[in-house]
């Protein structure tokens, strides 16, 4: 029998650029405890910012100059405030790298964020945003004010700890619980706890518990960040009117609640409202143009309206935005791409054509991607052979390179091979696509989106709906078997699956209780709980939010505890 698998646990680097790094318990002096990361281009002012937190007791700082280092730094250590400037250059603000890090967990929820920026117009736009940092100073500042914030911001932050590890860990139904003990404690931090309980939720899809947290808040007192929070959980429990009312009552009460309307754009797109949704997405872009997700789904939503220069501009913004952060993808020079053949500007596109090849030069996914768009603008500007020629070797590669492609770089494909008269390769990849996320509602009503792009809308619902009810018919069958007890039936039909359907978060996990459920019932299992092992590490992976996986790590450690198998803990 092979060894139990033990999760690694690397012991951390000692930081540098500092003095000797601090034990990290007993908090007695506020700052000479604390580890701080100072991100800013400027060695000048990093070295201004150290001297200010040297001269109240914070000796123990790292540096990073870039957003590159900054990420590396924040995935090694353990940070208890960062203060960030706004301005990272090529684009890149303290705000993206918020939205990265909290996207990313990297930061436990203790930690204190802030902004330090010469820009007072950022002044607006995080007060406005529903994440927002701890706290931003505008340059220039004193020591005592420096002081006095992060004081004000630590002591709330302080109150958080008690979350951390289950945060980071992705262990958020136990955060959840935390919060709930704490908010029935009644103390000054209630609603921060809170505030906090509903973002987790919302995070696992718990609309319910969502909901209520920040009915909690209104009945206190009317938060905006709380209508936000209401508006979105109304929105995930299929109550859109009710969702689009309060979107739209908080716009009323403030105009520069930007995240409003990029969710009220996504409710007139979902009911097929598609000139109030590009209206909307038009006004906030207007209003604030550098936001990626904004201008992609402005790009999206125009090109479904037919207002292909309000979506060429569109795409180019969100090309120029991604560049330089972590939403960087071969993809963005695509849809770009795609809208100028559109426009029937051959020249343009193959202006976008050389920067995608220029820019992912020697990655073997952007060349890929190169080569499926060649095979468009080839047939665009009627060079049939050469067309038919790149989108034929774009299939041979396809066949090795489609586990690492995002689903954007596989609808590309198969939106070139519908277009050039490939029906069966384009309906193999969709196919594909649809029965790895036949429950991902949002992905779904992208696939739909495309086929209605090209013409295909008839089609591809019916491709979309014959695969999601086979995905579903098949999954039905093997949870009967095993709620009948016939778990190595079930198992068996679940791996066969698997097999075939080697991204499918849900019958990944259905796998995984079927497992458990065998164990339960006739004892430890090697080969089951070892495969089992290694797909629960999977999900939490790629989509550890996901409300079914959190229950089922719940039931995995209790089980591996019952049976004193604590090794196998994930």
């Amino acid at each position: 029998m092979s060894e139990s698998p033990t999760p690694p646990s690397a012991a951390p680097e000692p930081v540098h650029h500092v003095r000797s790094a601090p034990p990290r318990s007993g908090y007695e002096d506020p700052y000479a405890k604390r580890l701080f990361l100072i991100i800013d281009s400027l060695p000048q002012m990093q070295r201004a910012l150290a001297m200010t937190l040297s001269s109240f007791g914070a000796n123990t700082v790292e540096f990073a100059s870039k957003p590159s280092d900054a990420l590396a730094k924040m995935a090694k250590y353990d940070f208890d405030v960062v203060l960030c400037d706004y301005d990272l250059g090529n684009g890149y603000d303290g705000l993206y790298l918020f939205e990265e890090v909290r996207e990313r967990n990297l930061l436990k929820q203790s930690c204190v964020f802030m902004i330090v920026t010469g820009e007072r117009r950022s002044q607006r736009v995080i007060s406005a945003a529903e994440l927002v940092p701890d706290d931003y100073l505008l340059k220039p500042f004193t020591g005592e004010v420096l002081r006095a914030r992060l004081e004000r911001a630590m002591r709330k932050r302080d109150a958080l700890r008690l979350v951390d590890e289950s945060v980071l860990r992705h262990e958020y139904l136990t955060a959840i619980d935390t919060c709930s003990r704490k908010i029935a404690e009644d103390n000054e931090f209630a609603i921060d706890f809170m505030r906090l309980k509903g973002s987790l939720s919302l995070k696992i899809n718990d609309y319910d518990t969502a909901r209520e947290a920040y009915m909690q808040v209104l009945r206190l007192k009317p938060a905006t960040w709380a209508k936000m929070g209401l508006a979105k959980s109304l929105a995930g429990l299929k109550s859109p009117d009710e969702a689009r009312m309060l979107f739209e009552a908080v716009l009323a009460d403030n105009n520069q609640v930007m995240e409003a309307y990029d969710w009220l754009a996504r409710l007139y797109r979902g009911s097929h409202e598609l000139d109030r949704a590009q209206t909307t997405l038009q006004t906030a872009t207007e209003m604030s143009p550098v936001v990626f997700r904004r201008q992609q789904q402005l790009a999206e939503v125009a090109v479904l309206n037919g207002d292909l220069a309000t979506a060429e501009t569109a795409c180019q913004q969100t090309l120029d935005i991604a560049k330089y952060t972590w939403h960087r993808s071969p993809t963005h020079y695509a849809a770009l791409l795609r809208v100028q053949l559109a426009r029937g500007d051959s020249g343009n596109a193959g202006r976008t054509l050389a920067n995608l090849r220029h820019d992912y030069r020697y990655n073997e996914e952007g060349e890929w991607l190169a080569g499926v768009m060649d095979s468009l603008l080839q047939a665009k500007n009627g060079n049939g052979d050469k067309a038919r020629e790149l989108l034929e070797a774009a299939g041979e590669r396809f066949k090795q390179l489609a586990p690492k492609l995002n689903q954007e770089s596989q609808m590309e494909y198969a939106r070139a091979c519908y277009q050039q008269g490939r029906d069966q390769q384009g309906n193999a990849v969709m196919e594909y696509l649809v029965r790895n996320h036949h429950d991902d509602e949002d992905m779904l009503a992208r696939f739909g989106d495309m086929f209605e792009e090209i013409g295909l809308g008839d089609a591809g619902r019916q491709l979309i709906s014959r695969n999601v009810k086979s995905v579903l018919e098949l999954n039905n069958q093997a949870v009967r078997e095993a709620q009948s007890g016939a778990f190595d039936a079930a198992i068996e039909r679940f791996i066969k699956a698997l097999d075939e359907m080697p991204h499918n978060v849900q019958i990944m996990l259905n796998l995984i209780n079927a497992v458990l459920a065998y164990v339960s019932q006739h004892g430890w299992h090697e080969s089951h709980m070892r495969r089992a092992y290694e797909l629960l590490a999977k999900v939490r992976e790629i989509a550890p939010a996901n409300n079914k996986f959190q229950k089922i790590l719940q039931s995995w450690r209790a089980l591996v505890d019952k049976m004193d198998k604590r090794q196998w803990t994930l």
